[in-house]
């Protein structure tokens, strides 16, 4: 007898549900109730079947086509025909752990919890099978989560191995950070270079030689310690040459400037310089009058730092011993303002700017002083490239007073 299309499409569904992992336990006349349950649907592509989050309540059985698993952009998996898609929706109504979408055109047999309850409801049997085979499939994953254990535990050991050799480069790349700075940056930008040379070899070889000239000027210092002051002098000052060398102004002239910008807190900046500057402050027992509101400003934080250092190292090496040195920072009419007024030998009466463009400020035994002249010059690039302004005056009955100035970022910031 030939087979009606409603017998013909039922025997159908009946195989189809035989083979998939849920109902392959499931006897024969509790599978004909539920094929009778199955309801057709249709996915064209890139429709969305189940979106992450939802109400599970259903379960689907590929028939044709092809699906994704997926969360957000994220393919997990992606199902063929035969495979079956949200099956723990028939025992729970938890929301959907990840969404399902349509690779190409898909035909699926839909199983409401409500219908699958029902079946439960008159043939209790089915609730039998459907455990076996979700037991089992527990039993296969506690399986594979000992493989994944093990495999963990492995890859936690060759990360530990990783992580020890990573340590070790990375002391090893401290020390060349130490000895060689401007070298580890040569593939940064050409700005970021001299940045990098003028913030980690300028402002020690600076200090040093600082501490040189606080030595040498000591009464009680043996012959022996006289020429090893004057040997380290010696080689700071062929360092200071090189170092002088390749950051000759012409070169910091030539350079086009695309500097990254921060928000950066100014009295916190000065503060922290300032501990660098500890040792010799003491020794000079200078007196430090600081007068610092809290400001922000959008800068550079390694042209800013080096601006600042360059200053201070200025005014404390002309500082006499024992005098005093102001440093004042200021907010007015949307303008931040950092003064630094020492009692020093001051600057060049004719045009104090002078001392900005190479001009060599001297002390008081009249000899060039080199260094500070670079010094200068660098922290009038600086400021100019900051978009700041920058100059000197001398101060009645005191010395000079270097005067810096910047936008305010935002007068309602701070």
């Amino acid at each position: 007898m030939t087979k009606s299309k409603k017998e013909q499409i039922l025997e159908d569904r009946i195989n189809i549900l035989k083979n998939t992992h849920i109902f392959s336990e499931t006897g024969a006349d509790v599978l004909n109730d539920i094929a009778n349950a199955l309801i057709e649907k249709h996915a064209r592509p890139e429709k969305v079947i189940i979106h992450k989050g939802d109400m599970g309540n259903s379960m689907y059985i590929i028939v044709n086509g092809k699906v994704r698993i997926h969360d957000g952009n994220h393919v997990l998996t992606k199902l063929g025909t035969g495979s079956v898609f949200g099956e723990y929706s028939l025992i729970d109504e938890e929301t959907r752990s990840a969404s399902v979408t349509a690779e190409e055109p898909s035909d699926l047999l839909m199983l409401s919890q409500d219908d699958f309850f029902k079946i439960i409801f008159e043939k209790k049997e089915i609730i039998k099978g459907v455990l076996k085979v979700l037991v089992n499939r527990m039993r296969s994953m506690n399986v594979l989560e000992e493989k994944l254990s093990k495999s963990y535990l492995k890859i936690q050991k060759q990360k530990d191995e990783i992580e020890l050799q990573h340590q070790s480069i990375s002391k090893q790349k401290e020390l060349l950070e130490e000895q060689n700075y401007d070298l580890l940056n040569l593939n940064e930008e050409k700005n970021h270079l001299l940045s990098v040379v003028v913030h980690g070899i300028k402002n020690p070889l600076t200090s040093s030689l600082c501490l040189i000239d606080l030595i040498k000027e000591e009464e009680q210092i043996s012959d022996s310690q006289q020429e090893y002051t004057t040997i380290v002098e010696n080689s700071l000052n062929r360092i200071n040459k090189m170092i002088n060398e390749l950051l000759n102004i012409n070169r910091i002239e030539s350079k086009t400037y695309s500097l990254k910008t921060e928000t950066i807190e100014i009295s916190g900046l000065v503060k922290e310089v300032l501990i660098n500057f500890n040792l010799v402050t003491t020794r000079k027992n200078l007196q430090i009058n600081l007068n610092l509101c809290r400001c922000h400003a959008k800068l550079n934080e390694v042209y800013m730092h080096q601006i600042v250092d360059n200053l201070l190292s200025n005014a404390f090496r002309f500082a006499p011993i024992s005098s005093e040195i102001d440093i004042n920072l200021l907010k007015k009419d949307n303008i931040i303002r950092l003064e630094i007024i020492d009692e020093g030998p001051g600057v060049p009466k004719e045009d104090p700017n002078t001392i900005f463009e190479i001009y060599q400020r001297q002390n008081e035994i009249q000899k060039v002083d080199t260094n500070v002249g670079l010094g200068l010059a660098i922290v009038k690039k600086y400021v100019c490239a900051l978009k700041g302004k920058v100059w000197c005056e001398n101060v009645k009955n005191r010395g000079a007073m270097f005067v810096i100035e910047f936008p305010l970022m935002n007068p309602d910031f701070d």
